[in-house]
C-alpha cells in the first residue's frame, strides 16, 4: 500500500517537473520558435478523488477512490506548429473501503499524438491509442483506435473541444461497445483569468445518440500564484463507460479529491 501512494505520489510530481516557456533560436539567420510544450509534462488532467455513487445506498461496496496519471513526452517538434508526442494514461478505480482494499481495475492507455497549431486560437490533435484493463478471461477488455480532436479558444476564459474516434476493440468480451461508449466527445472549460477556478462540462454521445454519458468538473487552485500547485477538485459522472469492465451498466458518482491541470493541451 506505501509502495504505491508514493509511487502516486511521484508521478504527480514528476509530471509537472518540467516547464518550458516559448522562446526564439537563430536557426540559418531564421527565426524559429521553440515548442510551446515541455519536454516532459502531463498530457490529461491528473487526479486523485473518492467518492459514492447517487443512485445507490452510501456503503463499503458503493464508494471507492478514482485517480488518472497522464504523461507526455514530447519526440519532436517540427517548424513552428507541429509537434509529436508519446503518451501514457492510467486510470484506476480503487475500491479501498472495502476489506482488502482491491483495485476494481485499472485501465492502461499508451498513444502516439501529432498536436497543429493551427492559429493563435485552434489546435488539431491526431493520435493512435491502445486501451486494456489487463484483465484476462471474460473480464479482458481492449480497444485499438485513431482519434481526432479540435480544441478550440475563442476567448481566454473559454476552451471548447471536440473529439472523435473509431477502431477495433474485442469482440469477443465486448459487446455493442460504440452503443454505450460512442465514438465522440464535446466539452466546454470555463476558466478564471487567473486560472485559480475552472469548471468543465462533458457531453459523450453514444453512438445511436440514445445515451448521453456526461461529466462535470469543478477545480479551484489553493494557490494565486504557481500552476504546479494542486487544486480541489469535483467530478461527477453520470452514464455508461467509467470503466471498460462494466462498460455497459449505468453508474451515477460524486468525487472530491486532488488535481493537477494540463492547461497546454486541455484534452479528455
Amino acid at each position: 500500500m506505501r509502495k504505491i501512494l508514493t509511487i502516486v505520489a511521484c508521478l504527480f510530481c514528476f509530471a509537472l517537473s518540467a516547464k518550458q516557456n516559448d522562446s526564439l533560436i537563430i536557426v540559418n539567420n531564421r527565426q524559429k520558435k521553440q515548442s510551446e510544450y515541455p519536454v516532459i509534462g502531463m498530457w490529461k488532467q491528473n487526479y486523485l478523488a473518492t467518492g459514492f455513487a447517487t443512485n445507490a445506498p452510501v456503503s463499503q461496496y458503493t464508494s471507492d477512490v478514482k485517480f488518472q496519471l497522464s504523461l507526455a513526452m514530447r519526440l519532436w517538434h517540427i517548424g513552428n506548429n507541429v509537434d509529436i508526442f508519446a503518451t501514457y494514461t492510467q486510470r484506476s478505480i480503487w475500491d479501498i473501503y472495502q476489506e482488502s482494499c482491491p483495485f476494481r481495475e485499472t485501465a492502461y492507455s499508451p498513444g502516439f499524438w501529432v498536436a497543429w497549431r493551427v492559429s493563435p486560437q485552434v489546435r488539431m490533435l491526431f493520435g493512435i491509442e491502445h486501451e486494456s484493463n489487463g484483465l484476462n478471461a471474460e473480464v479482458s477488455r481492449s480497444f485499438n483506435y485513431a482519434t481526432a480532436a479540435c480544441l478550440y479558444e475563442p476567448h481566454p476564459n473559454w476552451h471548447l473541444g471536440a473529439r472523435a474516434w473509431f477502431g477495433y476493440y474485442d469482440r469477443e468480451n465486448i459487446e455493442r461497445y460504440f452503443h454505450y461508449r460512442g465514438i465522440m466527445q464535446l466539452w466546454g472549460t470555463f476558466r478564471t483569468r487567473n486560472d485559480r477556478f475552472a469548471v468543465t462540462a462533458l457531453v459523450n454521445p453514444t453512438i445511436t445518440f440514445a445515451r448521453y454519458n456526461v461529466q462535470m468538473e469543478a477545480s479551484w487552485r489553493m494557490a494565486k500564484r504557481g500552476d504546479w500547485l494542486p487544486a480541489l477538485f469535483v467530478q461527477y459522472c453520470y452514464g455508461y463507460g467509467e470503466t471498460m469492465i462494466d462498460y455497459n451498466r449505468r453508474a451515477s458518482k460524486i468525487r472530491i479529491g486532488f488535481s493537477l491541470t494540463n492547461n497546454k493541451i486541455n484534452l479528455y
